[in-house]
């Protein structure tokens, strides 16, 4: 039988104190009403650590508000452990481990055994002993399994900018996809920024308000976003830029495009629907 960590079952329990919840599956998908059938918004990673606001009867579908971004949204009730707040800050206080590769695998032996769970860029987990090339980590619900060394690393620690990208080219466009399964725009700004110690918002629009609007005299940086908008509407899509009028997005699949007309890599359906850039909050790790 399966034993939860005491830190999120000891003492015993009491259900009006269960404010919040610990993510538990790898990627858990999150919906504009509580049913399979309605829209998909968003995807929560594993350990991401949520405030619950309500619960459909039944108990199968809770509301929840990502404590990172705020988002809110309705998810599966298999996917997550609930805990009170003092709980979840101990699972962040010791998650302290973030996986750095665009998927990592837990199996039940170091380099071998069955899978315990995938686990994506940016899930967070318990790090526990070395052994050899190998690490043991436990996952919110109490499951332990062993992944790469290589496949983690610890808060601060991030690789350049264009390395992670380069890392993520062709992973397809999935509408509100979070993961090297598939990405939306804003997803894909979002996580990639996130692992440089930039907090964005979710989706492209809000994006924008958190950030400083560049002025035609402004030279966009290396991590600035560049936001475009169809006539008349609130922005659309997101990319990052690279510098040199590069930018990475995620359109079709995540690719490297030019604002230059005469470079090949412009986009040119793209281009009349530019809005400008704007320099998100600077990361402090």
């Amino acid at each position: 039988m399966l034993e939860l960590p005491s830190y999120l079952v000891s003492p015993p329990l009491v259900m009006s104190r269960l404010t919040h919840a610990v993510v538990s599956l790898a990627v858990l998908d999150m919906r504009l009403r509580p049913a399979h059938r309605a829209e998909l918004t968003s995807q929560l990673l594993l350990g991401e650590v949520v405030r619950v606001l309500d619960a459909h009867p039944g108990g199968q579908w809770w509301q929840v508000e990502g404590l990172d971004d705020g988002y809110r949204g309705w998810v599966r009730g298999w996917g997550i452990v609930r805990v009170p707040a003092a709980r979840a800050r101990s699972w962040q206080a010791r998650a302290s481990a973030r996986v750095a590769i665009p998927v990592a695998e837990a199996r039940t032996g170091p380099g071998r055994g069955a899978l315990v769970s995938p686990l994506f860029l940016n899930s967070q987990v318990i790090g526990g002993r070395r052994l050899g090339a190998h690490r043991r980590v436990e996952l919110p619900d109490g499951r332990r399994g062993w992944v790469p060394v290589a496949a983690l690393a610890c808060r601060g620690e991030k690789p350049a900018l264009l390395e992670r990208i380069l890392s993520l080219l062709g992973v397809p466009y999935h509408w509100g996809g979070r993961t090297a399964l598939g990405f939306d725009c804003s997803g894909f700004s979002q996580q990639v920024l996130a692992e440089q110690g930039v907090s964005l918002p979710r989706d492209a629009v809000h994006q924008l308000g958190a950030s400083r609007r560049l002025s035609d005299g402004d030279r966009p940086e290396s991590g600035d976003l560049v936001f475009f908008a169809a006539p008349g509407r609130p922005p659309g899509h997101v990319g990052i830029g690279l510098g040199g009028g590069y930018y990475a997005h995620c359109r079709g699949m995540v690719r490297i495009s030019s604002l230059d007309a005469a470079n090949q890599l412009c986009d040119k359906e793209l281009m009349p629907q530019l809005l400008g850039w704007a320099r998100p909050p600077r990361g402090t790790g």
